[in-house]
């Protein structure tokens, strides 16, 4: 399944949050999945980061690490529109 994950989504997963579902767990470990987040997400957390409105548990350099790890691909502005064909939001997976 080709799945892109919102802000929160890869925040709550980043800081294993209890907001995030068993379900949503579970699909962004599973490594038949494509995973990908929009470039726009790096960006707004750097600005909460930047504007101290929010804290991670790593450094944001450690955060493209994290990313590797999960195989999870940043979507350029450029490349979005063709990129998120067919991707399920995993968003509408969490419990809000």
């Amino acid at each position: 399944m080709n799945c892109l994950l919102d802000t929160h989504t890869l925040l709550w997963y980043l800081q294993n949050s209890e907001n995030l579902s068993d379900r949503t767990t579970e699909i962004l470990e599973d490594a038949n999945n494509n995973l990908s987040v929009s470039i726009a997400s790096l960006w707004e957390i750097s600005i909460k980061l930047g504007l101290g409105k929010l804290r991670l548990q790593k450094s944001f350099s450690e955060l493209e690490e994290v990313l590797q790890q999960l195989i999870l691909m940043p979507i350029p502005f450029t490349e979005s529109g063709d990129k998120l064909a067919g991707c399920e939001s995993v968003a509408v997976l969490e419990k809000l």
